[in-house]
């Protein structure tokens, strides 16, 4: 469902003709996870960016409250909104 070179592939849809994404740039985590192949996945979310892939694949994604898991290491895109997922 997934490579270096090609976009990830929502696992719903892996049958299906159709290409359909699995959205967004954390979309990785939320297709892992509703393909079985993780039981936990994480990834940074500024405007929704865990959340929405999470539902389009049928999962949940979880934007935990701002300062609650830390941030070190990961580059922020807008400091005040970027969390850990």
């Amino acid at each position: 469902f997934n490579s270096a070179n090609k976009p990830t592939r929502n696992p719903l849809y892996l049958d299906n003709d159709d290409y359909l994404s699995a959205g967004g740039s954390s979309a990785g985590a939320a297709a892992v996870i509703c393909h079985g192949s993780s039981l936990a996945s994480i990834g940074t979310d500024t405007g929704g960016s865990v959340r929405l892939p999470a539902t389009w694949c049928g999962v949940v994604g979880y934007k935990p409250t701002y300062g609650s898991i830390s941030r070190y290491g990961i580059v922020a895109y807008a400091s005040s909104l970027d969390t850990v997922g």
